[in-house]
């Protein structure tokens, strides 16, 4: 049948779906918090849906890593973030993210447009950034590492980071107030990446990006330490 003018198709989410979403979305913000408890019988009345699409979605979540079943108890931990859990998804990162490096500018074998548009990724971003482009920045730079990484043309690979990246996401958002002072010192090193990029220079991309992800992690855990200090976490 003819689609009607002026109809637009919609993409049919299941109750599940939404519920995964919202819970999902809750842990990366940090609503959400580290170590926290919380039942099936909790987030259905906080969500306003019947428990059943909420054990699905916590099977789900599970999957991922964002929640844990309470081993001899009800309900479920929100899943903790640690020098460890950090050590873990920077090691993934390092492993991962060079592969799409090596694939776009190594062998020749990925689309050449992808690489004039890493190439140029950051370059609307001045500096200072402006704390109200925060927002924005975080999202490109999501967006950049995703891009290298779709480079492998891997569906695995790009499955598995998917993973990695929502609890990178998670690292973001709760480790935010961290990010004053070092959005310009990332911003260069990405902006480093993206001229290796430019210049075609695989191993120079590398090593400009495994650069940035220790730095990353360093800050990250050195504010994972001060926040556990001052007894926020």
């Amino acid at each position: 049948m003819p689609e009607e003018a002026g109809i637009t198709p919609q993409r049919v989410v299941n109750l599940t779906d939404r519920v995964f979403e919202a819970l999902e979305d809750a842990i990366i913000r940090c609503t959400l918090t580290p170590g926290e408890v919380v039942t099936d019988r909790t987030l259905s009345a906080r969500l306003g849906v019947s428990r059943t699409p909420v054990r699905e979605a916590l099977q789900r979540l599970a999957a991922s890593g964002l929640v844990v079943p309470r081993e001899g108890a009800t309900g479920w931990r929100i899943a903790g973030f640690d020098e460890h859990d950090l050590s873990e998804l920077f090691e993934l990162r390092r492993a991962l993210e060079p592969l799409g490096l090596r694939r776009l500018l190594g062998d020749g074998s990925s689309d050449p447009r992808a690489a004039q548009v890493l190439g140029r990724f950051f370059d609307d971003f001045d500096d200072p950034v402006g704390v109200e482009d925060y927002p924005r920045y975080f999202q490109r730079d999501n967006e950049f590492h995703k891009k290298i990484v779709a480079c492998t043309d891997n569906s695995r690979i790009i499955g598995l980071y998917g993973i990695v990246e929502r609890q990178i996401d998670r690292g973001r958002h709760f480790l935010s107030t961290g990010y004053q002072g070092r959005i310009e010192e990332n911003l260069a090193e990405h902006k480093d990446i993206t001229r290796a990029i430019a210049d075609g220079d695989a191993e120079r991309a590398v090593e400009a990006l495994l650069h940035h992800l220790r730095r990353g992690e360093q800050l990250m855990a050195e504010h994972i330490k001060a926040e556990r200090v001052a007894g926020r976490l």
